[in-house]
């Protein structure tokens, strides 16, 4: 049986989805991006808690490393901020001052508002919205945002995200996510399996050089080790969905972070281990880092036209 809960966390809202049969559960805070801080799946009868996510209200509002935030309407980098489009220079907010770069987009602070709710025998959904009215100078085009989260039964996690022009012109749009997964410790004794042969070759301020690399380290399932990520990797496959897998030996959990490709799809990763060590982000993107430059992945909207794509997360 599912059902939907309000909570409060400090002064913001979480919004519970609870499968009471089976004690998985979603929780989502509205006013920080439809944020997704909390997935719990159930393997075998036991409940498995696998975001790491914000404790307390003081750490989402501080945001380090942009836990389980939406990419909204960039994901990744923008060098320096800039960028031309329709014949247009504009300039982003610096938001990742040590590379002087615009970083996963502005959204991920805004409150979106609970617009529909869903209880159904094998799902339960929430959808969300935003209206955003061009205002920042450096994206001045105007956006309505939905996003839809489902906990289905037997299924997991999904999230399906449309972004509608309603401009009058076009607009440039990208999407991504970014959650930092954790199991029973350090991921250096996980494996991980990628969905990709090759990486994004960057520069020392992390941009594009334009190069692909071939890297296959990962194309079965690899302890991790001491490796470092902070990688894009684009996805090769045109259409369907693609999987990375995440897996704990030590309490025999294996964690899909699914994607679908295809056009105006997720077709780009990014991975990466911040210092701790204790968890790792698993980010699916519409577009390559610095996309609204180098224009790899980007998705251009014409007056009400619609982009919308989904990603999700299951354990075995």
């Amino acid at each position: 049986m599912f059902k939907i809960v309000k909570e409060k966390f400090g002064e913001l809202t979480k919004i519970k989805i609870e499968n009471s049969d089976t004690r998985e559960y979603i929780s989502i805070i509205p006013e920080f991006g439809g944020n997704v801080n909390e997935i719990a799946l159930a393997k075998e009868g036991k409940i498995y808690s696998i975001l790491n996510g914000y404790e307390t209200p003081a750490e989402i509002i501080k945001n380090d490393y942009f836990k389980s935030a939406k990419l909204i309407p960039f994901p990744n980098r923008i060098e320096d901020g800039k960028y031309s489009f329709n014949g247009k220079d504009y300039q982003l907010p610096i938001n990742k001052p040590d590379e002087n770069h615009a970083i996963h987009g502005f959204v991920w602070n805004k409150k979106l508002t609970l617009q529909k709710k869903e209880i159904r025998d094998k799902y339960t959904s929430v959808q969300f919205e935003y209206i955003y009215n061009g205002s920042l100078p450096g994206y001045p085009f105007k956006t309505r945002l939905r996003i839809i989260y489902f906990l289905i039964s037997e299924k997991g996690f999904k999230c399906s995200t449309e972004i509608k022009n309603i401009d009058r012109c076009k607009i440039p749009v990208g999407d991504g996510w970014h959650p930092y997964f954790k199991t029973s410790g350090k991921v250096d004794e996980l494996m991980l399996k990628i969905p990709a042969k090759y990486k994004t070759d960057v520069d020392s301020r992390m941009i594009p050089t334009g190069k692909r690399l071939l890297y296959n380290d990962y194309i079965k399932l690899v302890k991790i080790g001491d490796t470092k990520f902070d990688t894009g990797f684009p996805i090769m496959q045109n259409g369907g969905s693609v999987t990375t897998e995440i897996y704990d030996p030590k309490v025999d959990l294996k964690i899909k972070i699914w994607q679908e490709t295809g056009k105006w799809k997720y077709n780009y990763l990014q991975i990466y281990i911040p210092p701790s060590r204790k968890s790792i982000a698993i980010e699916p993107m519409t577009c390559k880092i610095n996309g609204f430059n180098n224009k790899e992945g980007l998705i251009v909207l014409q007056p009400n036209e619609s982009f919308k794509a989904s990603y999700g997360v299951n354990i075995e």
